[in-house]
């Protein structure tokens, strides 16, 4: 894992680094009630920029593999992870880009002071996942009802 995962979101944009790292799928806590098992790891990279409008951005990549539970068998679901955000940050409430400006592609955060890059990811790797995972075989699964059906 990367040795930095705080930092200066203003000055990481406006100076255009970037940044790569590894992080244990334990280490992310959020998780762990949706998990079948802990094992494995994220990679993310994030890259820091300034736009035209002078807008600081971060685009942030995650991959990796995440061991699921599904939410009707119980048994596990390997979750591939690919995903990419864009994030606009912003220093205070008032920054924020109105609704009818946005840019569905971009979402704005309210950065105080640092950011923490642990959580970040975290959310969004929450932000992608389904509301209730299941395999596709337990949505085709007749329901133990259906033996009633015709009986009343």
């Amino acid at each position: 894992m990367s040795e930095q995962t705080v930092i200066d979101g203003f000055e990481f944009a406006r100076m255009g680094r970037s940044l790569c790292g590894e992080m244990d799928i334990p280490r992310l806590g959020r998780l762990a009630d949706l998990l079948y098992s802990n094992s494995g790891r994220v990679g993310y990279t994030l890259q820091g920029k300034v736009d035209a409008e002078g807008n600081f951005l971060l685009h942030l990549g995650i991959d990796g593999l995440l061991h699921l539970r599904c939410q009707r068998c119980l048994g596990e679901i390997e979750y591939p992870l690919d995903l990419q955000a864009r994030l606009m940050i912003v220093k205070d409430e008032a920054d924020l880009v109105s609704i009818e400006d946005e840019d569905p592609e971009v979402d704005s955060i309210v950065v105080k002071d640092k950011i923490d890059i642990l959580p970040m990811v975290e959310d969004e790797i929450l932000l992608e996942l389904p509301f209730s995972l299941r395999h596709f075989e337990c949505d085709v699964r007749e329901s133990p009802f259906s033996i009633l059906k015709g009986r009343i």
